[in-house]
């Protein structure tokens, strides 16, 4: 095991990256070797990689929380216990079927699980209203003058740190939100590292619970990429395949009934006038948007129009394509037009959404992220990997220019493993 300052000068680190999506449905762990070449650019290859789904009772839990509840406190103490438990055996799994020694294993960079994620409070919240929310407001420097906010991702790293006897570096999104930004997506910055090309605009496209895009002009710096949420992806898919199926299905798997069914066009683009899908980037989204409520509504919406369970999930998958198809042309196709969309994220099995997104981004190539030697399911877990690299090297992992931050700032919190010195 290394000491910290042991760590932070090495060139060359392997970590195990943990992502546990909004999706909340279980941890990918990636085992990953990085290295550090001139320049700072990094160069990384991957072991090995798999996912732990979450035992049923830690995904109510997960869910109900956000909810609320009775003894929310203690169920939140007793949750972030058991999720770090379940990341430790993620990382003890991955390095053991990818017949790694545990101890060679320099850092796990975990996300946690995102439980809120509030980049500004409303004007409405009863906090802008106590002594000092106006300097709160000061704070929040990259924000136009909104309530300094915040973000929770949970899973104890202390946990993991003993366990394991590893650093730790976790708690990526409350900075950059600190600095006044929207604390999402962070992964543009490595989208860049994986798929900029000098001839090719690209579009990296991860269909997670959310969908995010990082759209990449030919030959252009990281600086120079846009990148926002989109809107759902495979979120209220999800939440509407279990409602339909009484909890005996949490997806519709390749999108196969959604197949059988026609998506309603109209119920669609009511939904694109509504203020999130017109709200120029920087801009974020998570289950306070499109959670439950936003679900059980739109399945209200679709029984009063008479649809299908198949026609329900159709128009599901197409408010999800459309959505990215509306975005881009709204943000992106004004500057630059993109040749090449790389799809990752669960969303990419989905066949009916992958051929809504040809259907609309006509044109253009659409292709999963395997084409390019990454496995669809694991890029967010190399991802942050790679930005646990920055933050032990010193170096910024966010861009201003996608989240809204007043400036370029260091991600996450390293907590030591069994040695310090």
């Amino acid at each position: 095991m290394n000491s910290i300052p042991e760590l932070l000068a090495k060139r060359r680190r392997r970590l195990v990256g943990l992502m546990s999506g909004t999706s909340a449905d279980g941890v990918d762990a990636a085992l990953v070797e990085v290295e550090t070449l001139r320049g700072g650019v990094l160069a990384w290859d991957m072991l090995d990689f798999l996912t732990i789904p979450y035992p049923d009772a830690v995904r109510a839990e997960i869910l109900g929380l956000q909810q609320g509840g009775d003894r929310v406190l203690e169920r939140l103490t007793r949750l972030q216990v058991v999720l770090a438990h379940l990341f430790a055996d993620a990382v003890e799994r991955v390095t053991r079927e990818a017949g790694v020694d545990l101890a060679t294993v320099d850092a796990v960079a975990s996300h946690g699980q995102t439980l809120c994620h509030l980049p500004a409070f409303p004007p409405e919240d009863p906090m802008h209203r106590i002594p000092g929310a106006e300097a709160w407001s000061r704070v929040n420097r990259g924000g136009g003058g909104r309530l300094a906010a915040g973000t929770l991702q949970i899973g104890e790293p202390a946990v993991l740190a003993e366990r394991l006897g590893i650093a730790v570096i976790s708690n990526f999104r409350s900075r950059d939100v600190a600095a006044g930004g929207t604390g999402a997506p962070l992964v543009p910055l490595v989208d860049h590292l994986l798929f900029a090309d000098p001839a090719r605009s690209r579009a990296a496209l991860n269909i997670g619970g959310i969908a995010n895009l990082t759209a990449i002009p030919a030959g252009a710096p990281a600086a120079q990429v846009t990148a926002f949420d989109t809107g759902p992806g495979n979120m209220v898919l999800d939440g509407l395949m279990e409602i339909l199926t009484g909890g005996r299905k949490r997806f519709d798997e390749g999108g196969a009934l959604a197949a059988k069914g026609a998506p309603d066009r109209e119920i669609v683009d009511g939904l694109l006038s509504a203020p999130f899908f017109l709200q120029a980037p920087p801009r974020a989204a998570g289950r306070e948007q499109f959670g439950a409520e936003f679900t059980r509504a739109f399945l209200e919406a679709c029984r009063a129009r008479k649809l299908s369970d198949a026609s329900v999930l159709a128009t599901a998958s197409w408010l999800t394509a459309r959505a990215v198809e509306d975005a881009y042309r709204r943000f992106i196709e004004p500057g630059f037009a993109v040749d090449e969309w790389i799809v990752s994220g669960g969303g990419a099995h989905n066949a009916t959404l992958l051929r809504h997104l040809a259907d609309l981004l006509s044109g253009a190539k659409v292709v999963p992220s395997d084409t390019y030697g990454l496995d669809v399911d694991a890029k967010e877990a190399v991802a942050f990997a790679l930005l646990a690299v920055l933050t032990l090297e010193g170096r910024a992992g966010n861009l201003p220019g996608v989240t809204g931050a007043a400036r370029p700032v260091l991600l996450g919190d390293i907590t030591p493993g069994d040695r310090f010195l």
